[in-house]
């Protein structure tokens, strides 16, 4: 009976032989050393400047200069008061003058003459002379128109006026034209012929039957 063949395949040796393993251990532990100095070293560095930089901000800040503060307020003082002036009097010397007595009487009043009125020359003063007014005649118009007028130095009637209406407008105006021919007497004063502003008088109008 055969036996079976078994092949035997040589079993490699492991590459991590203690040997390595410290030496892979040293060279590690040699680089995180270099490194850990780096990093000390950058680190005291940053630390030491870290004043410098502090101080020159903290200068920096106080050399920059305050803004000035803002001016005060004006404030409006009231007018100092005005005492008023005093009052002085000034007593003035009164001088008495002189009293004159005259006996002299006083002169006698002027004495004037009667003053005259006018008076109508002629005819009375009616209008029946001149014809009625033909349509207050055909209309039985009647009535009696109030007038003043003036009488001048020479004794004509001027500037007429109607101072109360007969009621129709024909009759009154036949009464201004009427006393214009009326004439009278001038009023006088110390003899002395003057004017009279206004003399009343009465038209009175009646168509004749």
């Amino acid at each position: 009976m055969e036996q079976p063949f078994h092949s035997q395949r040589a079993v490699p040796q492991s590459r991590f032989t203690p040997t390595r393993i410290a030496g892979l251990a040293a060279s590690i532990a040699l680089q995180a050393g270099f490194v850990f100095a780096i990093i000390s070293g950058l680190a005291a560095t940053v630390i030491s400047k870290l004043p410098e930089e502090l101080k020159v901000a903290v200068e920096q800040e106080k050399i920059q200069p305050k803004p000035p503060p803002p001016p005060p307020p004006q404030v409006e003082l009231p007018p100092p008061p005005v005492a008023p002036p005093p009052e002085i009097n000034i007593e003035t010397p009164v001088t008495s003058s002189p009293i004159t007595v005259s006996n002299k009487p006083p002169p006698p009043p002027v004495q004037h003459q009667a003053v005259t009125t006018p008076v109508s020359i002629g005819r009375p003063h009616t209008c029946t002379n001149m014809p009625y007014p033909a349509t207050a005649q055909r209309l039985g118009q009647e009535g009696t128109t109030q007038v003043t007028f003036k009488i001048g130095i020479d004794g004509s009637v001027t500037d007429p006026k109607v101072t109360k209406s007969s009621g129709f407008d024909s009759l009154d105006e036949a009464a201004l034209s009427c006393v214009t021919h009326w004439h009278y007497t001038p009023q006088k004063v110390d003899g002395n012929p003057v004017e009279t502003p206004s003399w009343p008088a009465n038209v009175v109008w009646k168509i004749p039957r």
